[in-house]
């Protein structure tokens, strides 16, 4: 497909907020279960629009050099259940810079 110029990506979601998920993420208990594995939980889980914006920018004209992937929309889960394995046993330690961080292999 991209000889013929058509951008193929998959999208794997993590934790939506649907009707699915919802009697879960309404109590603190169940909310805290699904969430546990997600290194990212700065507003909770997502929200069906955040995996609308990434479809809409994957297979919008701005999406100009990715295509046969399988991105995560999980909040870093799938990095945290496959981890050291998928990144060739490498593991990352935070360093403070000026101004922000760094991952450092």
């Amino acid at each position: 497909w991209a000889g013929a110029g058509i951008p193929l990506n998959g999208v794997a979601p993590g934790v939506i907020v649907t009707p699915m998920t919802a009697p879960y993420l309404a109590t603190e208990e169940g909310r805290a279960s699904l969430l546990a594995g997600v290194p990212i939980r700065l507003h909770g889980p997502a929200e069906p629009v955040d995996v609308a914006r990434l479809l809409a920018w994957l297979t919008g004209e701005e999406n100009t050099h990715i295509t046969g992937q399988l991105v995560f929309i999980d909040g870093g889960a799938e990095a945290v259940v496959r981890g050291p394995e998928v990144f060739g046993g490498a593991t990352t330690t935070r360093v403070q810079l000026t101004g922000g961080t760094a991952s450092q292999a």
